[in-house]
């Protein structure tokens, strides 16, 4: 690790703002607009984390620049962590030494190549001290910003377009003077951008762990929601800002290049998040040494010595050459015209009910036959593939076997995939007992009570109540897996 820059006079920040880098960004302009907020400087921070080792010729250069006029500088933390480059990054570590930097408040975790209005930064002030009460100083939120995106390639290389000729272009996401995501009602966990922009009490995000830096995070599945979800379960409140956006414009791999791909939904939203807002799990699967130790309110050692420790992590599974090998190994077969219909079929019936005219039925069935099919076809191609990370995971730490909960499609792929290894399956468990799963009976759920291994839900049927009969059952929520 080698800190460039830690600028001491901006000692007591209302904000934090923690951007991240992996040796991809070419401009650097959000510094640009960080640095035109409309309150004082010595509120907010900027702290600028590189994953690999490089000192970005541009950052050098604003500084020098701003030492020069007498300004503010750019940047107030500025560091590399040094991992080598034949690593894949871990955006959650980053996160985590941001956390353990920021001396702000508020901690906002913020896509590091937008544009932000000058009014950005006071939106995240005033939204946290508007929902404070005479009671309590603790607001009870973790606050989004949507984020508007203009696909034009006409402003690569960044020309700094004003606000209004970037939203009069291809802007795939802006309506009504909104985005798409915020007027979205019905599935706004794929509409709004979850990634562009979090903020949460720096003590709330210590309190629920910080971010988790589980595999299953590891590259371009991931993002700070996976904290939202987890303080949701602490008992925070979501909300996004009605009027404040980021605006991303169009560069080569917006959407990043050979991504490694951790378990997601088929549409890019990570499973393993997912799966807490279903078991209510609040600590992450995998916590950084250094946020337990701030966690815990243990005694703290130096601030150089705590970065070192969150430093401290087995990264040897983060290695391009071994995930190279993992995505040859999740090479699966389509889901079968079984699987398919299946679920066709009960999308048909859960449509009878909903609709109650014959147009309404006919729309729902037929008018997205397409589009709903091919989304069933990928989110059934990626659930395998969830379930072949679940069991490379389990291999690698050791976890000697598992438990099924349920007979259904997640059961049948994972059966499959254990066929020539069934020893690691511990038993299937469902109600009514006494059934047959393949070559196995299924024993009652109550004998699942104490069970010390890992429970995977068979089906995604009825989770929910699934999750809390195993809770009740003494099953406590790290060790309930609900792969989607």
């Amino acid at each position: 690790m080698e800190q460039f820059l830690k600028n001491s006079s901006n000692a007591k920040p209302s904000v934090s703002f923690v951007l991240l880098d992996w040796s991809c960004r070419e401009s650097f302009h959000s510094l640009h607009y960080l640095n035109q907020q409309n309150i004082p400087r010595d509120q907010y921070e900027i702290i600028w984390i590189e994953f690999f080792d490089r000192k970005a010729e541009a950052i050098q250069k604003r500084l020098d620049e701003d030492r020069i006029s007498g300004k503010p500088l750019s940047v107030d933390q500025w560091l590399a962590l040094g991992f080598s480059n034949d690593l894949y990054y871990h955006k959650h570590l980053m996160y985590n030494v941001g956390i353990t930097l920021s001396r702000g408040r508020i901690v906002t975790f913020c896509d590091s190549d937008a544009m932000l209005k000058p009014t950005f930064a006071q939106s995240i002030i005033e939204a946290f001290d508007f929902l404070k009460t005479p009671e309590s100083q603790d607001p009870g939120i973790v606050l989004h910003h949507d984020e508007v995106r203009n696909i034009d390639e006409k402003h690569y290389p960044f020309d700094h377009p004003t606000f209004d000729k970037f939203l009069s272009g291809t802007c795939i996401n802006w309506k009504n003077g909104t985005t798409a995501g915020l007027l979205d009602k019905q599935d706004p966990l794929h509409t709004r951008n979850y990634g562009a922009s979090m903020s949460a009490l720096k003590r709330d995000l210590i309190a629920v762990g910080g971010a988790d830096e589980h595999l299953d995070y590891l590259g371009h599945i991931c993002g700070p929601y996976e904290m939202t979800f987890r303080l949701i379960n602490a008992g925070k409140k979501e909300i996004w800002h009605p009027r404040e956006f980021l605006f991303h414009t169009w560069h080569p791999g917006t959407d990043g290049e050979n991504n490694y791909l951790g378990p997601h939904d088929g549409r890019n939203m990570s499973s393993t998040a997912l799966a807490t807002r279903v078991t209510g799990r609040i600590l992450p699967l995998l916590e950084n040494p250094a946020i337990k130790i701030l966690r815990r309110g243990g005694e703290i050692p130096d601030r150089k010595n705590l970065i070192q420790k969150s430093l401290t992590v087995d990264s040897s599974r983060w290695s391009l050459n071994n995930l190279k090998k993992l995505d040859l190994r999740r090479k699966i077969s389509p889901p079968t015209f079984k699987d398919i219909f299946t679920q066709f079929m009960e999308r048909a019936a859960f449509s009878l009910k909903k609709h109650k005219t014959l147009k309404g039925l006919l729309r729902a069935i037929f008018y997205t036959s397409f589009f709903y099919t091919r989304g069933l076809f990928r989110q059934n191609t990626q659930l395998q593939v969830n379930c072949k990370i679940f069991l490379d995971n389990l291999a690698a730490e050791n976890d000697s076997e598992f438990a099924l909960l349920g007979t259904g499609e997640v059961a049948e792929y994972i059966y499959t995939l254990i066929e020539q290894n069934p020893s690691c399956l511990q038993g299937v468990y469902d109600s009514p007992s006494g059934g047959t799963f393949h070559d196995l009976t299924t024993s009652p759920i109550i004998d699942l009570a104490g069970y010390l291994g890992k429970v995977v839900l068979g089906n995604r049927e009825d989770m929910e109540s699934r999750v809390n009969l195993l809770k009740n059952l003494g099953i406590p929520p790290d060790r309930i897996i609900v792969l989607m």
